[in-house]
């Protein structure tokens, strides 16, 4: 879940407001034009292949059509943390910033009860994950985190505890959160390699452990009144840590892309997104995160390669807490403070273990020192001049970039 505000962006859609009753029947519509689409497709490769290939290719297409199996996706309860509730949006978006640096998975909403800007960390599928997200916060002094349960996706087929499709299930749920819903991934074993594109404005490509050969498709059938997710279809591979899938979304939908142990998250959410902590919505194209696993053995140009991109990342880290490190500074919030005190000393350690190329060396012993002096400028003890610190360590990161 960088240093981003949650605001809402200059230039607004036009969203028309639909009744259940229209949008069920504009989802029952959508799905009959989808599946009648899909046997119009099958038709035409069928006659293609006929007059190209003959029988023996039609026969071969249509084996791989009735081998597709169907099954309604699992959906079950979220488990969230709150993290901290704020009278104005910027604030949140300052602390919702600096909890998103430092590695974890954000959401803003606004309370109906009393129109306050809560900061929450998740959601999950499972009550483990959420407790360990609540033991980090609470062990950075972040007041009393507690959990919050989302029951909306509890309606429909549930499972307390995922199955891998090499035991029978698909591996696969949705569960929703304020503003959002996540279509999870749970796989055997820690994924090596986790990528998603945007195939096209209406079609998210999720590659989980480089899959070779493919192998099963199941086609996962969305239940009445999900409406991020218009049609799922995994592929499984010839071996179990690895899978496929493509979801069909709305075109407006932005996503996010995240790993949590052996389970792959894909977020969605109409703009704009409760993750979204920036000025403005990241572009549909470019909003889903690549994570990948550092290979067990390099050569030296690969060390060398290496380095320069844990450099990088470092400065991009600091890059993404600097707009909100001013306005921590000038108008102190201990929760604020905590969250970003706590991101700039993992940013520190990170840059300790680090050995750039020669020519970077300088650039990290700046960066180096302008992390130090951020993170002694938002100690909660500091008894200096916040406001200065803070400007003298950005006037260093601006050097170390260079």
């Amino acid at each position: 879940m960088s240093d981003r505000q949650v605001s809402v962006a200059t230039a607004q859609p036009v969203v028309k407001a639909w009744s259940p009753a229209q949008t069920q029947e504009l989802i029952r519509t959508w799905r009959l034009r989808f599946w009648t689409a899909t046997a119009l497709v099958v038709f035409v490769m069928a006659a293609a292949m006929a007059w190209t290939q003959g029988p023996s290719a039609v026969s071969a297409l249509r084996r791989v059509v009735a081998n597709a199996r169907t099954r309604t996706i699992a959906t079950a309860a979220s488990f969230s943390v709150s993290a901290g509730t704020f009278t104005t949006e910027q604030r949140a978006a300052a602390f919702a910033a600096a909890l998103d640096a430092s590695g974890l998975p954000v959401l803003v909403r606004q309370r109906p009860d009393d129109a306050r800007y809560q900061v929450m960390v998740g959601p999950y599928v499972s009550t483990d994950e959420a407790e360990r997200a609540q033991r980090a916060l609470a062990s950075w002094g972040l007041g009393d985190p507690r959990l919050v349960v989302d029951d909306t996706m509890r309606g429909g087929p549930q499972r307390t505890a995922m199955v891998d499709g090499s035991a029978g299930g698909s591996g696969v749920v949705i569960i929703a959160a304020p503003g959002m819903s996540s279509v999870v991934f749970e796989m055997p074993t820690v994924p090596t390699e986790v990528e998603a594109s945007r195939a096209s404005e209406t079609t998210i490509d999720v590659e989980i452990g480089s899959p070779s050969a493919p192998g099963d498709t199941t086609v996962l059938n969305v239940p009445e009144g999900v409406l991020l997710t218009r049609a799922i279809t995994v592929e499984s591979a010839a071996r179990p840590d690895a899978r496929r899938a493509h979801l069909v979304v709305p075109a407006e939908v932005q996503s996010r892309l995240r790993l949590e142990g052996r389970r792959v998250y894909v977020d969605l959410a109409w703009p704009k997104a409760p993750w979204q902590t920036g000025e403005r919505p990241a572009p549909v194209e470019r909003d889903l995160r690549v994570a990948r696993a550092v290979p067990a053995t390099r050569s030296a140009g690969d060390e060398t390669a290496a380095s320069r991109a844990q450099l990088q990342a470092a400065i991009d880290r600091f890059e993404q807490i600097q707009p909100f490190l001013m306005s921590a500074t000038e108008s102190p919030d201990p929760n604020v403070l905590a969250a970003l005190a706590h991101t700039l000393d993992g940013l520190r350690d990170s840059l300790a273990g680090m050995t750039p190329p020669a020519e970077l060396v300088v650039n990290r012993q700046r960066l180096v020192a302008a992390v130090a002096m951020a993170s002694n400028a938002t100690t909660p003890t500091f008894a200096g001049d916040r406001v200065a610190a803070a400007r003298a360590a950005l006037a260093l990161f601006d050097e170390a970039r260079k």
